[in-house]
């Protein structure tokens, strides 16, 4: 993994925070500990946890300053632009800054995924695709614990799920 304030060097340093809702995780090379204070006693990186404590938000500052520079290969829309008017450039921005995008979601919105209304034909085939990847995944378990009886009726409510799409979406 490479550290996150410099980007070429090996990280030695996974720092993870968690505060509410709220991760934060930082990758620091040994170069870059030392610039922070982190001391290095006998060829071994120690860390000090008041040292640790102290660096942790100018550490975060200069992951976030190198990152609002970061540029998108497509369209060379920075992270910085996107921050200002809520539009990523190009859909090479959603995957050059899917980590950004996701948390800047999670905080303005509040989740990830669409949450609101969809028309009802498309409502219904949603759960029913979703509760059929459910049993996907209980006849995959069943078959792992050979519960074949269990799997048996399983694979029998999924074909029988499958034709009821079929003739839904057929309509």
């Amino acid at each position: 993994m490479k550290c996150d304030i410099c980007g070429s060097s090996r990280a030695v340093i996974h720092i993870q925070q968690i505060a509410g809702s709220e991760e934060i995780n930082i990758n620091i090379c040994e170069k870059c500990a030392r610039e922070k204070g982190l001391t290095i006693n006998n060829s071994e990186l120690s860390l000090s946890l008041k040292n640790l404590l102290a660096n942790f938000e100018q550490i975060k500052k200069a992951i976030e300053q190198k990152d609002n520079n970061k540029v998108c290969t497509m369209c060379g829309t920075t992270l910085e632009d996107i921050k200002k008017s809520g539009r990523a450039g190009c859909a090479g921005c959603y995957s050059e800054f899917s980590k950004y995008i996701s948390v800047y979601l999670k905080k303005g919105i509040g989740a990830c995924e669409h949450r609101g209304k969809y028309p009802f034909r498309i409502n219904i085939m949603s759960r029913k695709m979703k509760e059929m990847g459910d049993l996907h995944l209980r006849l995959r378990k069943a078959v792992k614990n050979e519960n074949f009886e269990q799997a048996a009726y399983l694979r029998d409510r999924i074909k029988l799920m499958e034709r009821q799409i079929e003739r839904y979406d057929s309509k």
